[in-house]
């Protein structure tokens, strides 16, 4: 049997917490497109669950799909329509109720109010006046200073000098040559010095 659970912070009558939005409905006289109004219930548990939805004015309403399933966290959203005329100043009262499904016994319910007045209130939005940007002094403070950071470094051109006078230098029992045999490089130390100087010429290229 699943566990009844209590309301929390719901102003809801019922052992089960309604979750619906808005709460409150407002239909203008003067404003055709508020006469349809949208009302979201949703199922935030772990089973299915039937709502319906009750008026105190019925015949002044047109709720499109008045009653039906919300599958496991799912939502759905019920359209109200406000027949015409639209009497002025009237407020009405809407109930969402909420079932298991197949169950008669109501788990928990929710009002949604309706208000009817006579006009749509105007928004006015202030705009700003256009203003001056200020001068783009820190880009070129940021400029000045990555110009700075790309400077070449005399020692990667030294490292690059040395790099490649040593691969000029007589190869250890291969080449034939007067220099002495401390000048001499053998070929694991040719790959060596060509390997970093390979790196160098990359730091280079990349300046």
């Amino acid at each position: 049997m699943r566990p009844r659970q209590t309301s929390q912070g719901s102003d809801d009558d019922g052992t089960l917490p309604v979750f619906i939005s808005p709460t409150e409905l407002k239909y203008y006289t003067d404003d055709i497109s508020s006469h349809k109004q949208v009302v979201t219930i949703y199922n935030p548990y772990s089973y299915t669950l039937k709502y319906k939805v009750l008026c105190t004015a019925p015949r002044k309403y047109h709720v499109i799909e008045s009653e039906g399933l919300i599958k496991s966290h799912c939502r759905i959203d019920v359209v109200i329509r406000h027949k015409e005329p639209l009497d002025e100043s009237t407020l009405d009262k809407f109930q969402i109720q909420l079932f298991d499904n197949g169950s008669s016994a109501i788990r928990g319910h929710k009002q949604v109010i309706s208000h009817v007045l006579p006009r749509k209130p105007k928004v006015t939005v202030q705009e700003a006046p256009m203003q001056q940007l200020p001068p783009p002094e820190h880009q070129v403070t940021e400029s000045n200073t990555d110009r700075g950071q790309h400077r070449m470094d005399p020692l990667v051109l030294l490292v690059a000098a040395v790099c490649g006078m040593a691969l000029l230098l007589p190869t250890w029992q291969v080449d034939s040559s007067t220099l002495p045999p401390y000048l001499h490089l053998t070929i694991h130390q040719k790959l060596v010095v060509a390997y970093v100087l390979g790196l160098v010429t990359m730091v280079i290229l990349h300046f």
